[in-house]
């Protein structure tokens, strides 16, 4: 197979049987939608598994893709909606799981002593029920000390946007540990100013 065909005459190709178009056509974009894909999903694992079904769902389609329209935009789309699907599917279930522990255990009341591990622990649950971009946001900026600035590049959103989800994970966290933990909430949540 020649590397010089472009992307819809591999298509085409592969539309017809070519069994080594689709590997050429695989070796060309897997790099790159890979990368998107973990940086999507924050795991190589998932990444990877979400990779492998978009690149079935091309060689699926290939005889009804538009040749006309280049492919890599075609493939990088469906990349970011099977990771934003494998994303709601799993905070589906972290919400059944957190319903589900809220009814079997609610956690030691605030008059209740506590040691400093079954603090950790109960921070640990209540990060954890943050959204994924306040939870990463919170993460950087106030537990590892990055900078706002360093934060929203490497997000690619403002700065703005950054202080925002610090500020609601803050709320967020401030309401679920302070029943709990009284005024040693301010100890994991930071003062007041997100950087």
């Amino acid at each position: 197979m020649d590397d010089r065909l472009d992307d819809s005459a591999l298509l085409a190709a592969m539309a017809a049987g070519d069994d080594d178009a689709w590997r050429l056509l695989v070796r060309r974009h897997v790099r790159a939608a890979t990368l998107f894909a973990a940086q999507m999903m924050g795991d190589r694992d998932d990444a990877e598994d979400i990779v492998q079904s978009a690149f079935i769902l091309a060689f699926e389609r290939a005889a009804t893709l538009d040749r006309s329209r280049p492919f890599a935009p075609w493939l990088f789309g469906v990349v970011r909606r099977l990771a934003q699907k494998t994303h709601a599917r799993r905070a589906r279930r972290r919400a059944l799981w957190r319903r589900w522990a809220m009814d079997t255990d609610r956690g030691p009341r605030a008059d209740e002593p506590l040691d400093a591990a079954s603090d950790v622990a109960f921070v640990r649950r209540a990060l954890a029920s943050l959204p994924r971009m306040q939870r990463a946001c919170f993460d950087l900026v106030i537990l590892r000390d990055v900078a706002v600035d360093d934060v929203a590049a490497m997000y690619e959103i403002s700065a703005s946007t950054v202080r925002q989800h610090v500020f609601r994970a803050r709320r967020d966290l401030r309401s679920a540990l302070e029943p709990v933990l009284g005024a040693r909430t301010t100890r994991w949540t930071g003062g007041d100013s997100a950087g």
